[in-house]
């Protein structure tokens, strides 16, 4: 907020600094209490910008050295950046817009929205959140760099000392790419997806979820996976979860034409659960086998299989040709 000083009659300066503390508690009350703003399109100088939504940061770089523990940040407008955050935990980055979308119209942006875009040459990961306990909620990621996800998790060890993504939840989000989604490097622990769209990370090799043991400080245990949709990535989920559940997804078999290669591999993973998923590939394709690997001890089931035919059938265990 401005603060608004003198006294008698009010310059225009005056008030136009009125004008804008209304427009700030108008748009903050609607949206959640945002603590700062960075908004990239907008007009404001960089010189005064004070995370306000008059004078909002034009990037997460900006916004870095003021995150604090509790802070929530709203995104609006196309961001084009690779951010890697301080060692900063419980920090909440929510997308201003209705409903995630690339807000760009022939690559210009169109208004509105809440896109997350690599830079022109980016060869990184979107975000990489380098504290626990963040919540990322409602942003469109979409990454260009061949060899590095939109988001990525690590846990190198306990912060303040060492860089830690656990006990993150992505919330509502939309993810695609060039090569992953979403990585988990460092098998980092307690980790929740909830309602996101992950979609075409179609290129050879890519995954929607991903896995790197890197300093392999923790054991991907204890993530939940849920109410999400896996559009047209040539591969959904592999990685060696333990003590995870899966559940209550929807799985494509050829989306846009691409035809995933695999569904769910939790190989050298232990006692997950992956039950009440929607794999829309036919039980009886040819090579479903190797659509689909268990971890050790894991309990699969129900999960439900169809075609086009209206066929449908409600499976048990590690799925088998």
């Amino acid at each position: 907020m401005i603060t608004i000083s003198g006294g008698g009659v009010f310059s225009n300066r005056n008030i136009s600094d009125i004008n804008a503390n209304f427009a700030s508690v108008s748009v903050n009350a609607g949206n959640g209490s945002v603590d700062l703003w960075v908004r990239p399109q907008s007009t404001s100088s960089a010189d005064s910008a004070d995370g306000s939504y008059a004078k909002p940061y034009a990037s997460m770089a900006a916004v870095n050295p003021y995150l604090r523990p509790g802070i929530v940040v709203g995104i609006q407008g196309v961001l084009t950046e690779e951010f890697s955050s301080n060692r900063v935990n419980d920090v909440t980055l929510i997308g201003m817009g209705n409903l995630p979308r690339q807000a760009t119209t022939s690559g210009t942006p169109n208004g509105g929205g809440a896109t997350w875009l690599s830079p022109s040459g980016g060869t990184g990961a979107l975000l990489q959140p380098n504290g626990q306990g963040w919540l990322i909620q409602n942003i469109f990621f979409n990454c260009s760099a061949t060899a590095a996800p939109a988001i990525k998790l690590v846990n190198a060890g306990d912060p303040p000392t060492s860089n830690c993504s656990e006990k993150t939840s992505i919330v509502g989000c939309f993810i695609t790419g060039t090569d992953d989604g979403i990585s988990a490097l460092d098998l980092p622990n307690n980790i929740l997806i909830d309602s996101c769209v992950i979609f075409s990370c179609s290129g050879s090799g890519d995954i929607g979820i991903s896995s790197a043991t890197g300093a392999g400080t923790g054991t991907l245990n204890s993530w939940v996976i849920q109410n999400c949709e896996f559009w047209g990535n040539a591969n959904h989920i592999i990685a060696p979860f333990t003590g995870s559940t899966i559940r209550n997804n929807h799985f494509t078999y050829i989306y846009n034409g691409v035809t995933s290669t695999t569904q769910v591999t939790l190989t050298s993973g232990a006692n997950n659960s992956v039950y009440g998923n929607h794999f829309d590939v036919p039980y009886a394709t040819n090579g479903l086998t190797a659509m689909f690997a268990g971890g050790t001890n894991d309990r699969w089931g129900p999960n439900t299989f169809s075609d086009a035919v209206a066929t449908t059938i409600n499976s048990y265990g590690v799925p088998s040709s």
